[in-house]
């Protein structure tokens, strides 16, 4: 019953950690899909072996770009999540006061 009542709870954002298993199941998807495209293509070199060879040269240099466009968007959600969490400590007063010098 701790794990559901610790679901269910408020108290703690799930919105970082659902940004992280998203960003790793959006990078099974890009693999998948590179690895799929990167095999049509090479079983259509027999039908046509120039548009068949850019196919191949096209599907890694755009999954390592849909890999970028990822990661950006991710680290954007999660920079996103930091600064709502610090300034809800903040505004509750959890936040540590600032040291005085």
């Amino acid at each position: 019953m701790g794990i559901l009542s610790g679901f269910l709870s408020f108290e703690k954002s799930m919105g970082a950690t659902l940004t992280r298993l998203l960003y790793y199941l959006g990078i099974l998807g890009i693999l998948w899909h590179a690895v799929r495209r990167f095999w049509f293509w090479l079983t259509y070199l027999d039908n046509d072996w120039d548009t068949a060879l850019w196919g191949m040269i096209k599907t890694p240099i755009g999954a390592i770009i849909a890999l970028m466009v990822l990661r950006v968007i991710a680290e954007y959600l999660v920079a996103h999540f930091r600064m709502d969490k610090s300034l809800h400590d903040q505004v509750t007063g959890r936040a540590a006061p600032p040291k005085a010098d």
